[in-house]
């Protein structure tokens, strides 16, 4: 079941920001989408994760779509995802950035829903966008892809079930972990959030096996000899890979679009396939 969860005025105020200062660079590169480079070329991550309750089973993890407009590099990973054989798709926010984008959006969406069931949550272009939670659901809702907004969702397995958790985005303190479902032997838990800040908020009393976040696009401009010097607010230092705080474990993915500037430096795009095995 679904929380209201109360913004407080710095959380709507930066979301103004971000949406004054996002939204005029982003309809202007997407009127010249030849001027994009380094993201034609997704790395496929392959993430190994022992469970008995879900062995054999693969998921495809993808985040920050940034998807204003449908271009050939969207077929692609469309081709590469449907190649991966998924049981399920997860992605973890900033679908879009300008609401112009939505039907490119759930065009694309609609070809993932085609493949696997889909699953996913918001992050803060997602706000900025000025795109109502509501519309969001309702399209989701239209197309038969599961949205999680604070909420979970449950699989059937064999031997139990997979939960299913979708957290609204934690870099905008949206993030409403009641939702967690409690502990149980015969219980899968992921979550999918997008922000890695999730990981303070996170307690030892959640009964999380996997954490998935994008947010930080791995840096998104690498330069060799000098530290990342991009990261929005809510990664806390963390750009791309594992991160683990006491029994949890965080994946960051690198994602698939772009943010401000439409490129990427020495930081490809990233698909992660999480393949589970016995342990």
């Amino acid at each position: 079941m679904s929380r209201r969860v109360t913004v407080s005025w710095p959380d709507r105020a930066r979301s103004c920001i971000g949406h004054s200062l996002s939204e005029p660079l982003y309809r202007a590169f997407s009127l010249v989408p030849q001027w994009e480079w380094g993201l034609s070329d997704p790395e496929v991550s392959i993430l190994t994760q022992r469970h008995p309750l879900l062995a054999g089973r693969r998921a495809i993890h993808l985040t920050d779509l940034h998807l204003d407009r449908y271009l050939p590099r969207h077929e692609r990973i469309v081709t590469t995802v449907r190649e991966r054989r998924p049981d399920w798709i997860f992605l973890t926010g900033d679908l879009l950035n300008v609401p112009e984008g939505l039907p490119h959006l759930f065009r694309f969406l609609e070809q993932l829903r085609a493949i696997a069931p889909v699953y996913m949550t918001l992050g803060n272009h997602d706000h900025y966008s000025g795109v109502p939670v509501s519309q969001y659901a309702e399209l989701a809702d239209r197309h038969k892809i599961t949205l999680l907004v604070n909420q979970s969702a449950y699989v059937s397995l064999d031997r139990g079930e997979l939960a299913i958790v979708g957290v609204d985005d934690p870099s905008l303190h949206r993030a409403d972990l009641r939702c967690v479902p409690p502990r149980a032997a015969s219980r899968v838990t992921v979550l999918l959030a997008h922000a890695p800040n999730i990981l303070e908020s996170v307690g030892e009393h959640h009964a999380i096996d996997l954490i998935l976040c994008g947010h930080s696009h791995g840096g998104q401009w690498r330069v060799p000899g000098i530290p990342t010097f991009w990261l929005p607010p809510g990664c806390n230092g963390r750009i791309a890979g594992w991160y683990e705080s006491g029994r949890h474990r965080l994946y960051v993915n690198r994602g698939l679009g772009w943010s401000f500037l439409p490129f990427r430096l020495n930081c490809r795009p990233e698909i992660a396939v999480i393949e589970w095995m016995e342990e």
